[in-house]
């Protein structure tokens, strides 16, 4: 009955937890650094606050990282390309991301002038 109880509760939590979670969009921001990570993840720091959510590593930090926010690694390996090009160009990005308690999580690049 417990395990029951339990499994009810992590399910109800994994449902409520994906039916809150929203999509944004950031501004349209310059990219000032670009971090790749062992994972073959990446983190961007722009120019501007993206999210008072986003505390844990900055308030200007977007993590796109593979498996997390619907990301492949494939998708990664693009969206890293997108960021380099906007990086190297002076081009500015809109970020598509959802935030949790601490991070904002990115999954879509919009690059403009």
């Amino acid at each position: 009955m417990i395990k029951k109880n339990l499994y009810i509760f992590v399910c109800l939590f994994f449902v409520s937890t994906g039916i809150f979670a929203q999509d944004a969009w950031t501004g349209a921001k310059q990219v000032i650094s670009i971090q790749v990570v062992n994972h073959g993840g990446f983190i961007i720091n722009l120019d501007g606050e993206v999210d008072s959510i986003c505390s844990h590593s900055g308030t200007s930090i977007i993590l796109i990282y593979p498996n997390h926010n619907r990301v492949t690694f494939g998708g990664a390996k693009s969206l890293l390309s997108t960021a380099l090009i906007a990086f190297s160009t002076g081009n500015k990005v809109n970020v598509m991301y959802s935030s949790d308690s601490s991070n904002c999580w990115g999954n879509q690049l919009l690059l403009s002038k």
